[in-house]
């Protein structure tokens, strides 16, 4: 995670690992009732009147048990400009951090300051040893909560934000229960703990053993320098939704943070219905987003942004308005005009389920909650068993150069951007796409194609991919509309953790164009190509991405995982946090109407036999939902038409026996117009030929007469 500094105190962690780690981690807390605390001090405070303490908590509301064992090492990080008028140079002088006891114990503490360690810029974490104090001996003199501070044998000067350390020396005593204390906001990439060198570094707020509910309470008392920190000001965009959006129920905001701030405290989300004023809808604290750069391990996170379920407001038209304030009191804001559906005509297919087999006829049942609905129509689409863009193969290595030899292999370890630029790659293949679908003004420069080479290094620098070593969730998003939004025809969509069945409804069903945001080893961006066939005997599925990397379109195993869903690509797993697509406006699927439900008094359902379907056939379901004022919403499932598990093969008449009674009734049904097969038409193509005639009934009179194998359904 980081350095592991080798200090004494280390020397002792390293002593008394084995028994930690045999001990393990964990925790339990405690609401704290009463906030009397003793201060335990080896000296005097400093008096100086421009003396600031600096700390991020919000106060101390939980007691952690369970969790001390002794001999180990706790962090916080923390930042002077947070709350210190003009704060630099920051001179550290005193470190504390409070905790409870629940009967008189000895106790050795030492303390520590480290710079922040910002190689990833959305997590420090501690980094270069900058200050260390003397051990100090206490007896702590009975049950409370105690504020124990540590001087530094030398005050310390920085400028920027740091890390504080607090070594704990020494073990406890059955019923001494140390605990330390938290408030209750929890936060990740703020307060870290070690005890086993061998495990290294935890993060209290995203670890295996317990996840803290709220941040460390440990920060320092300093000298402020009446200097500022320099840190830009906030600069936020609103990416979702988008202005005149008509959203349906619920949606996610979010926000881009673009200055680069280290000191942004929050982001705000409000409502404001026309001609009424603002109220909050929520706010984010965790702005950590995800940068793909296909070298390292990338980390899933959202960036600021917040889930809105809006079905219990009035319906009309509302601004939509991000506010990001840094610890200065800075702020920037962005807005979005949107119109509000609460109760949307969006009929929701409850049951079957995506993934479910079908052959007889089937009955969609539809869930809503439109208090003006009109009308559901049905329709299926036949998935194809091998659907393919023939996406453009790209190598991304072919791009980033930075030696004036773009042919070399522009990888990273040479001081080149290739590695890192799958983002551009994987936009320059979706937005192809419909340039090969007839939207040439896509990647065109007048009347003149753009040469693909250049068009990957327009969307680099459109995502900011060479400034940040690859490419983040925000950027590739922002940059999309960047390029795309001056011809006012396409919709930039995003879903985070879809599943397959998601995937497949947005690049087959719907016909977008689909990038995907993988993280783990490495982070990475793909566009995809296809799929190929159903699930496999594992239930996964076989999607084809294009690998960036290799530069070839490939086959790949895909897994649904609760709710969500991994991707294998060269033998490593990957999460797919994010989908997003490329779908031009009033683009023309064909789908085939297979039912109207105009009363939904008993339900809303619509009833159908297959007609048609080749067997083993992925198969769409649509189901569009109109309200009075003609507004639509819709859902889809896909299911697999196989008939092959629900009948008898050869039994058409539906008797569970193979006799003249079949032969008579496929005879009927090919050469008479008679009823078709139990189970479908389909069924009557008894030699596997995709053709339904005569030859049919020979092959199955030849199966009765012992001559042919057994009929395919």
């Amino acid at each position: 995670m980081s350095r592991i500094v080798t200090y004494f105190c280390i020397c002792l962690l390293l002593i008394a690992s084995s028994a930690a780690a045999a001990a393990g981690k964990s925790g339990k807390k405690v609401k704290i009732a009463s906030k009397s605390v003793t201060a335990l001090r080896p000296g005097f405070a400093l008096a100086a009147a421009d003396t600031c303490i600096v700390r991020h908590d919000a106060g101390l509301y939980w007691r952690i048990n369970g969790w001390v064992i002794g001999n180990e090492l706790y962090k916080s990080y923390l930042d002077p400009e947070a709350g210190c008028q003009l704060p630099y140079p920051y001179t550290i002088t005193e470190i504390n951090m409070p905790m409870a006891f629940d009967a008189t114990t000895p106790l050795t503490v030492s303390v520590d300051v480290e710079a922040a360690d910002f190689t990833d810029p959305n997590c420090p974490v501690p980094g270069e040893l900058l200050a260390i104090s003397s051990q100090y001996q206490f007896t702590v003199p009975g049950a409370g909560i105690y504020d124990i501070w540590i001087p530094l044998d030398s005050p310390i000067t920085v400028n920027g934000p740091f890390f504080v350390g607090y070594f704990i020396g020494n073990t406890f005593a059955a019923g001494v229960n140390p605990g330390i204390i938290t408030d209750s906001v929890p936060t990740q990439c703020v307060s870290y703990n070690i005890w086993d060198t061998t495990i290294g570094y935890v993060d209290l707020g995203n670890n295996q053993f317990y996840n803290f509910p709220g941040r460390l309470v440990l920060y320092a008392s300093g000298v402020t320098g009446g200097q500022s920190g320099q840190q830009p000001p906030p600069d936020l965009t609103l990416i979702s939704p988008a202005p005149l959006d008509t959203l349906l129920g619920f949606t996610t905001l979010w926000a881009w943070e673009n200055s680069g701030s280290r000191i942004i405290d929050y982001v705000v989300f409000e409502a404001q219905p026309n001609g009424g004023s603002y109220t909050e809808i929520g706010r984010d604290f965790d702005g950590r987003k995800t940068l793909r750069d296909g070298v390292n391990n990338a980390a899933s996170a959202d960036g600021f942004s917040y889930f809105w379920d809006f079905s219990t407001r009035p319906e009309g038209l509302y601004t939509v308005r991000a506010t990001a304030t840094d610890t200065s009191g800075r702020t920037s804001a962005d807005s979005a005009t949107v119109y509000l559906e609460p109760t949307p005509p969006v009929p929701d297919i409850i049951a079957p389920y995506s993934g479910d087999d079908f052959c007889t006829g089937i009955q969609l049942l539809m869930s809503l909650f439109d208090e003006n609905f009109s009308r559901v129509d049905a329709f299926v689409k036949e998935a194809d068993t091998f659907f393919t863009l023939n996406l453009l193969q790209l190598n991304q290595s072919s791009y980033g150069d930075a030696n004036g030899n773009p042919l070399d292999g522009n990888h990273f370890a040479n001081g080149e951007y290739g590695d890192h630029y799958s983002g551009p790659v994987a936009a320059a293949q979706a937005i192809r796409v419909w340039y090969d679908r007839g939207y040439r003004q896509f990647m065109r420069q007048g009347l003149s194609d753009i040469p693909v080479g250049d068009f990957v290094e327009m969307m680099a620098i459109n995502f900011a991919t060479t400034a940040n070593r690859g490419t983040y969730d925000e950027n590739l998003i922002q940059g999309l509309h960047q390029h795309l939004d001056p011809f006012a025809m396409t919709t930039i969509d995003f879903k985070r953790g879809p599943d397959y069945f998601v995937l497949r409804t947005w690049l087959e069903d719907e016909e977008r164009s689909v990038i995907l945001g993988l993280s783990n080893n490495p982070g990475m961006w793909v566009a995809v190509d296809g799929f190929s066939g159903w699930s496999n005997d594992n239930g996964g599925f076989l999607v084809r991405i294009a690998n960036p990397v290799t530069g070839v379109v490939e086959p790949c195993l895909m897994r649904n995982i609760s709710g969500a869903s991994e991707i294998q690509i060269s033998g490593t797993w990957h999460s797919v946090d994010i989908m997003i697509s490329i779908l031009v406006n009033g683009w023309n699927v064909a789908h085939q109407l297979i039912g109207t439900d105009n009363n939904g008094s008993n339900g809303w359902s619509i009833m159908w036999s297959p007609s048609g379907i080749a067997d083993q056939s992925p198969t769409f379901f649509r189901a569009i939902g109109y309200d009075a004022t003609n507004l639509s919403g819709s859902s889809a499932i896909l299911m697999s038409y196989d008939c092959a598990n629900f009948f008898v093969k050869g039994d058409y008449n539906g008797d569970l026996q193979l006799n003249l009674q079949d032969l008579v009734y496929l005879i009927d049904f090919v050469l008479n117009g008679g009823p078709p097969p139990v189970g479908g038409v389909g069924r009557a193509d008894a030699n596997c030929d995709n053709n339904l005639n005569v030859t049919d009934v020979v092959y199955f009179m030849n199966f009765m007469f012992g001559t042919a194998a057994t009929p395919c359904y």
